[in-house]
């Protein structure tokens, strides 16, 4: 949609129409390039006070985030009456509100009693509503060229990785807990962490096998989906591989079902696949016998208790009574025991940090408006396909730190879907 229906000229103050235009199809280029190109590990490494104490509040905010509430604000600061374009903005999006108001509500609830940051949820979930507005109310022919921009982008950190991973370089220096690790074979690339890039390049092959190419040359769609699915090894994302390969079987399976029902099939796609698999056959077989793999085969063997973590972390549960586990911990007290399990890398649970921190309270208010908002998500690409993605993303997110920390990642999912995955309207000659 363009800039004049978001903000109807007979409600402006003056401001000339093709600046509005401009800056706000710019704007949405700008958070694209920004969400896929500054990870929060390069903020931290360029001195932005994105996760530790000092700075501003615009500090801990990423700047596609910043950019996204400024540009959600410009048809109400534009306006000549701001009060009733906000009211009207409202109306437009009540349905987004019951999420706004949950993690408004878990935002304040968890600050005020337990002294949580607050930056956390406005970062994590309110920047992903301002996303959802802004990239569900644009024109067929702005959607194309900003699908054209991630894929792009999305093919050069799929570059990038194996690059990393062959030479030894690292983009970003991958910090945990204010330490590098200098040892870690796998890629951080443009989205910094392995576990991030890993999320998002399972989603993108998910995307793809879904028709998700819609925007490209059918002869680049098949390749691109075997890159997705191979930079998934230089990231080492054992759970989101695991989860992609099953994602990608289910459709396969519907997509064979219904081929055995009489529908019909793209042959193009068929040759450039069974073009495609021996050519990835003959790259892995290679790869292995130059031992470029030899780092990554290590980590599936000794994951250095990433694993473990993931059981060990049920054992908190233990040292908290009922109701300090429905009402929330106590912060100091919960954090002891995560440095005495040895939980370095934090609770690797979306869900269990959720209660753990929160409490099951917030946790009944907030969860079911979370699905919620997945679901208008689905409804707003206007496909139930969409469901394979969303369902590859939760499950990952469950085996994860993902969402319990502060992070832009819930935005890029956001923003893949609702571009790649919309209904195809082929542009006008």
């Amino acid at each position: 949609m363009a800039f004049e229906n978001i903000a109807p000229a007979d409600n402006r103050r003056g401001a000339p129409a093709a600046a509005l235009e401009t800056a706000w199809l710019l704007g949405h280029a700008a958070i694209v390039i920004l969400l896929l190109t500054i990870s929060p590990l390069a903020l931290v490494d360029l001195d932005w006070h994105y996760y530790d104490t000092g700075g501003t509040f615009l500090d801990k905010l990423h700047p596609a985030t910043l950019i996204a509430f400024a540009l959600v604000l410009l048809p109400v600061v534009t306006a000549r009456n701001p009060l009733s374009a906000a009211i009207e903005f409202v109306a437009r999006n009540v349905k987004l509100m019951p999420f706004v108001f949950a993690t408004i509500f878990t935002m304040v609830y968890a600050a005020q009693l337990f002294g949580h940051s607050f930056t956390i949820f406005i970062e994590t979930f309110i920047g992903a509503v301002a996303m959802f507005v802004l990239f569900s109310n644009l024109d067929e022919n702005t959607r194309r060229k900003l699908a054209l921009l991630l894929h792009l982008l999305l093919f050069v950190n799929a570059v990038l990785a194996f690059y990393e991973v062959f030479t030894g370089f690292r983009l970003t220096p991958l910090v945990v807990n204010g330490e590098e690790l200098l040892d870690e074979p796998r890629a951080t690339a443009l989205l910094g962490h392995p576990l991030s890039n890993a999320l998002v390049a399972g989603c993108y092959a998910t995307v793809l096998a879904l028709g998700g190419g819609k925007d490209l040359p059918q002869l680049l769609r098949t390749p691109l989906l075997f890159v997705a699915l191979a930079s998934l090894v230089p990231f080492g994302g054992r759970a989101a591989t695991a989860t992609c390969l099953l994602t990608l079987l289910m459709i396969g399976a519907g997509v064979g079902a219904r081929i055995l029902r009489g529908q019909r099939f793209n042959r193009g796609n068929l040759i450039a696949a069974l073009f495609m698999f021996p050519v990835c056959a003959i790259g892995l077989v290679t790869a292995f016998e130059f031992g470029w793999l030899d780092t990554l085969l290590d980590r599936l063997v000794d994951d250095e208790g990433s694993a473990g973590t993931r059981i060990v972390m049920f054992e908190l549960f233990n040292h908290f009574t009922l109701s300090e586990l429905f009402w929330g911990t106590n912060p100091q007290e919960l954090m002891t025991w995560v440095r005495l399990y040895g939980l370095e890398y934090g609770i690797e649970s979306f869900l269990v940090a959720f209660i753990l921190h929160y409490g099951i309270f917030t946790a009944i208010v907030f969860m079911p408006n979370l699905f919620y908002f997945l679901y208008l998500l689905v409804r707003a690409t206007g496909t139930r396909k969409t469901w394979f993605p969303v369902f590859y993303f939760f499950v990952v997110a469950l085996a994860s730190v993902s969402l319990s920390s502060k992070s832009p990642i819930l935005s890029i999912i956001v923003v893949l879907l609702l571009t790649l995955m919309r209904k195809y309207k082929p542009a006008r000659a």
